[in-house]
């Protein structure tokens, strides 16, 4: 199922604990918490802190597989740090702003080199 808005996550609840064939108070005993705060949970994730949603969850059994989309795509062009999506046979040359690391993938080379500048410099 793809969830898009935390009222999603709150019918997907919902649905697999009925399908578990559990009550509210059921679900509310297993996680140490009372019939309204299911209740509350199911009908409004929002009050509810992720970690608490992330623990029901896994009471429930419920996976949660957090895929980017831009990962799924086969337009010749690899995901990279940052973001930044550039072309598999992307050139290189000192002019470039790429640089190939060991995997193999090109990053963002950074704009200027940083300098080093010493806080304790030695007085003669």
């Amino acid at each position: 199922m793809r969830i898009k808005t935390p009222k999603d996550v709150g019918h997907y609840i919902a649905s697999t604990r009925k399908a578990l064939g559990w009550s509210q108070t059921d679900l509310a005993t297993k996680i140490g918490k009372d019939q309204r705060f299911v209740s509350r949970l199911e009908n409004d994730p929002t009050s509810v802190s992720f970690g608490t949603v992330l623990m029901v969850l896994n009471v429930l059994n419920i996976n949660v597989d957090m895929t980017n989309q831009n990962t799924h795509k086969t337009d010749g062009t690899a995901p990279v740090a940052g973001g930044q999506r550039i072309p598999k046979n992307a050139p290189i040359d000192g002019k470039s702003p790429l640089r190939r690391v060991e995997s193999g993938k090109f990053v963002s080379k950074p704009m200027r080199t940083p300098v080093v500048v010493s806080k304790n410099k030695a007085k003669e």
